[in-house]
């Protein structure tokens, strides 16, 4: 197997790009943001973002990029899981000493972070077993009191206060994964409130690809829970995504999360694979 290293998103997409796209629903997060900093190579922070892939006999067989300061992203086609494990992790190693973590399909992210470990001599701090979803239609489910709208400048205090909530519901104060910004989404019109009166939850648009869009930040204050809010924005926004020109969305889903699951499970999102998050003990 040969690892190759590609300099910037454009190479990495012309030599990954199409075993990536073969499978957007599920590849949809490395490919997402390979677009996104084609745009903007710092779009997630000052540091240069890093790209390899793994070939055997000219076939793309796993990715790897990085965005610093945040985890190794991981994606896996085909080959021998072991050999495509250790290549990649080897390729990790010879750029850093340390990383926050990994996530990526289960059985690659598995492989890789029992190899990162012993050899690395770190622990595992935090697993997060999650779900990829999608969804194509929108089932018919009853929708709360209110209606969806675009977030706007005027909403950005209350935009800012709920994106830490979800980064604290969703990682707690765990200094591996480092706080996004969420001011470039609202500017850009990514983001959506469910308005009961006044804002009552929200959700988010994030990572187009050719044929699909991630839905992500869910969040509801828990004040306001159980009254099918959460559901209601998901589902009108999902819609609103499939009728501006998308085939599917996909979505992220704590596997730990029964409510939200469960939530996505009855708009419509079907079961694509699953992802496991995984966050290194860091010196």
């Amino acid at each position: 197997m040969k690892i190759q290293y590609h300099l910037t998103a454009n190479d990495f997409l012309s030599h990954a790009g199409g075993a990536l796209a073969r499978d957007e629903g599920r590849y949809g997060l490395i490919l997402g943001i390979a677009r996104r900093l084609v745009a903007n190579p710092h779009w997630y922070g000052q540091d240069d973002p890093w790209f390899c892939s793994v070939q055997d006999k000219g076939r793309v067989c796993a990715v790897a990029t990085r965005t610093p300061p945040y985890k190794v992203l991981l994606a896996y086609f085909s080959g021998d899981l072991f050999s495509v494990a250790s290549s990649l992790s080897e390729a990790v190693a010879g750029k850093w000493a340390v990383i926050p973590g990994v996530t990526g399909d289960k059985e690659l992210a598995d492989s890789f972070q029992k190899l990162w470990c012993r050899k690395r001599g770190v622990t595992v701090q935090k697993t997060m077993a999650e779900r990829i979803y999608r969804l194509e239609k929108v089932n018919p489910v009853p929708l709360a009191k209110g209606r969806l709208r675009p977030a706007t400048e005027a909403d950005k205090e209350l935009v800012v206060e709920w994106a830490h909530a979800f980064y604290l519901d969703t990682f707690g104060t765990d200094r591996n994964m480092p706080e996004s910004d969420i001011t470039p989404a609202l500017a850009g019109g990514a983001v959506f409130i469910w308005e009961d009166e006044r804002p009552v939850s929200m959700a988010l648009k994030t990572r187009p690809t050719d044929k699909g869009i991630a839905v992500g930040g869910v969040y509801t204050p828990p004040e306001l829970r159980r009254k099918g809010y959460a559901t209601s924005c998901v589902a009108e926004l999902s819609r609103h995504i499939l009728q501006s020109g998308y085939r599917f969305c996909t979505l992220f889903a704590d596997l730990a999360n029964l409510t939200s699951n469960s939530i996505y499970k009855k708009i419509g999102y079907k079961e694509v694979c699953d992802s496991v998050d995984y966050m290194f003990e860091m010196p």
